[in-house]
């Protein structure tokens, strides 16, 4: 047999021994633009760490964006088998679906930040618990879901390791940092609110969530007023100073801050998002997968969020509101065409959201201890 067939008979050999192995491996990454990624259901990591989440309060004591959005990323963190504690500066629950949660202890009692491998920053003040983290020299990920959130600690060298986390790009290009960083917006289980699309194609109810003076609760009571035909409803957020001692329209309804968003989103068919400032928008993604239609101003980080499939407006712009609510009301098929719309966009956000908490924990699990 000539050389060359013997070389090749060799190497097809060895292909079909190293086939399962190769196989394994294609069905365990997926490639995705500058980086591959790991299918969830692979998820499992070998490199378990012990994570401490410190935040300002957390689930069920409040129940806003940043709360969830943070329950739903050590959720995904436990799933692929890191342990995960909770320290609060508002301490009233001791756990929360299994997340041990604890007071905030400049002593460390329990040793809980001493024995962790990881610090997650989230919603908090300038504190005492960086002391902490500086004297046990812990990797620390600081997650930035306001303008100018965390400057103070993102422009200036610390003793211990960081990482910034941005919710999107807005908050990137506002808050530039010297550190490693990258982008992870807020999860959203949008699967969680698809089976509303059923219920959403008819109804005209109009909703503001977060019944503020940032939200756009002024032009809320406007817009109200102006339209006595349209029924309206005000849904009371979990922070900020609530607008609501006002002598209500005949034709607005408020309501208090739900736990279960969905109750709300399959009542309704329009929300307004007439924000002054945004950083992301995770009502709009929760309203886009049920089905509403979202009318929002030019806040950056909603025009983000949103992509082109909702209807932007002038915040200061009443008529632009009106003529768009009135459009939505009395045109089935516009309304239809904004809807697909948004369902095109969520399916886009769902791939960021999945490569931004993959990301996440790729560089946990990668975190070089000290």
């Amino acid at each position: 047999m000539p050389n060359e067939l013997v070389g090749i008979a060799v190497l097809a050999l060895i292909c079909i021994l190293l086939t399962p192995y190769f196989k394994e491996t294609l069905d365990i990454y997926v490639e995705q633009p500058n980086r591959v990624y790991l299918k969830e259901e692979y998820a499992k990591t070998p490199y378990p760490k012990k994570i401490v989440l410190h935040s300002r309060t957390f689930l069920p004591a409040t129940y806003a964006g940043s709360e969830i959005s943070a329950y739903e990323t050590i959720k995904y963190l436990r799933n692929r088998g890191h342990s995960v504690s909770i320290i609060v500066n508002e301490y009233k629950y001791t756990e929360f679906d299994g997340f041990p949660i604890y007071e905030m202890d400049m002593n460390d009692k329990h040793n809980i930040v001493k024995d962790c491998d990881v610090i997650f920053f989230q919603s908090t003040d300038k504190n005492k618990m960086l002391e902490l983290a500086q004297k046990y020299k812990k990797p620390c990920y600081v997650f930035i879901h306001m303008v100018n959130d965390w400057s103070w600690l993102i422009q200036q060298k610390m003793a211990f390791p960081v990482t910034v986390v941005y919710n999107s790009e807005y908050t990137a290009s506002e808050n530039p940092t010297m550190y490693k960083h990258f982008k992870m917006i807020p999860y959203v289980d949008t699967d969680k609110f698809k089976p509303l699309q059923n219920y959403t194609p008819g109804n005209t109810l109009v909703c503001l969530i977060n019944i503020n003076r940032n939200k756009g609760s002024d032009l809320f009571y406007s817009l109200a007023n102006r339209m006595p035909n349209v029924q309206f409803l005000g849904v009371k957020g979990a922070y900020s100073k609530q607008d609501d001692e006002k002598e209500l329209p005949s034709n607005v309804l408020l309501i208090e801050n739900q736990k279960d968003i969905t109750v709300v989103f399959k009542r309704i068919g329009i929300l307004i998002m007439p924000s002054l400032k945004e950083t992301w928008g995770r009502t709009a993604v929760e309203a886009m997968a049920s089905g509403v239609v979202v009318i929002h101003s030019h806040a950056e980080g909603l025009v983000e969020c949103v992509g082109g499939a909702g209807i932007a407006c002038d915040r200061d712009d009443e008529n632009a509101w009106v003529d768009a609510i009135n459009k939505l009301q009395g045109d089935r098929a516009y309304k239809e065409q904004i809807r697909q719309r948004g369902f095109k966009r969520v399916k886009e956000i769902e791939l960021l959201q999945d490569q931004g908490r993959q990301e996440l924990a790729r560089r946990i699990e990668n975190e070089k201890l000290y």
